[in-house]
């Protein structure tokens, strides 16, 4: 359920803010989340920005990325949580404690979401960034260069530069308003997209020489010793499953990294006619339609084995209603 007016009011009795990206950061959750902070700041209002991961080197262009830390709440009066589905997509940071002491308020996109906010403004939307945009007009926040750039990021990132088949008018008008901000769209597709670390080679190296591919769904798997040979910014596997979702005849793609104390990161992308979402919600995780994501515990066997066996029944299930 959307609730702007409730999020208005909060924002207006919050003196200090506490504001959560999600594990393995991208575009959106960090721009939402540093569009918002520079907003809040015009406001007088402290804000601090929480993940428990680092910035990837790609997206450190950001006005305010290194201001990012794995902390926790210490004095701050309001927990914002930046498009993150569910507490466990929070990771090592999150504290039960601190999320009872003040009011959480949850802003997201995903379908998926578990609404576990105080306040919950979330909608069905390209990007958590066009949410944050509606919640600037309506605290009549004007934009500028700074914020209009860190909104924008998570638009193009989280449409892969306007290709993703959710790609709305709603989300191009939402770039024109902010790139008319000032936001530096060449600046940002060549940032988020045409840079990445030598070290991922390996990554991508391990996994495209590793894949499997049966009855539509493609997939591969990295153990947690090609990860640690990867630079942490590098180890998350967007770029890779988002070229192995490319591929002819492939109706769905899987990534799974193993990491550390028998946890495996799944993520899944698809066609239009499977909707992936399902299968994470399955596992506790969350997305969207064509692209989702979760965390199993286990051994890298054991998950490929569910998963694979739960992707290729929804597979089947859905390309058969869809024939029909």
């Amino acid at each position: 359920m959307s609730d702007l007016s409730s999020v208005k009011h909060i924002v207006e009795n919050t003196q200090k803010a506490l504001l959560i990206s999600h594990i393995a950061p991208d575009g959106d959750t960090l721009g939402a989340a540093l569009g918002l902070a520079w907003a809040f700041r015009k406001r007088d209002i402290e804000a601090s920005l929480s993940c428990a991961d680092p910035v990837p080197k790609q997206l450190s262009f950001l006005p305010g990325s290194e201001d990012y830390a794995p902390r926790r709440r210490t004095d701050e009066d309001t927990i914002f949580v930046i498009d993150v589905s569910d507490l466990e997509r929070i990771g090592a940071i999150y504290d039960p404690a601190s999320f009872a002491a003040v009011p959480v308020v949850n802003i997201d996109h995903h379908v998926t979401n578990q609404m576990y906010g105080d306040v919950n403004f979330v909608e069905d939307r390209t990007s958590t960034a066009e949410l944050v945009l509606d919640i600037l007009d309506h605290l009549h926040i004007p934009l500028d260069e700074t914020i209009a750039a860190c909104l924008l990021t998570g638009v193009v990132t989280d449409t892969r530069g306007f290709r993703t088949n959710n790609t709305s008018v709603e989300s191009l008008r939402a770039a024109v308003t902010l790139v008319e901000a000032g936001a530096p769209l060449t600046k940002i597709t060549d940032a988020a997209f045409n840079h990445r670390p030598l070290s991922v080679i390996e990554m991508w190296g391990y996994g495209l020489s590793h894949y499997e591919f049966s009855d539509g769904v493609i997939w591969c798997a990295i153990p947690k010793e090609i990860l640690q040979r990867v630079e942490p910014q590098a180890r998350s596997s967007r770029s890779l499953i988002n070229f192995m979702s490319t591929l002819d005849g492939v109706q769905v793609a899987i990534v799974f990294r193993e990491l550390e104390e028998d946890m495996i990161d799944v993520s899944f992308r698809s066609v239009p006619s499977v909707d992936v979402s399902r299968v994470a919600a399955a596992f506790d995780g969350g997305g969207h339609p064509q692209a989702a994501g979760c965390l199993v515990q286990g051994t890298l066997e054991e998950a490929m084995e569910h998963i694979i066996h739960s992707v290729k029944a929804i597979t089947e299930q859905q390309t058969a209603n869809h024939v029909r």
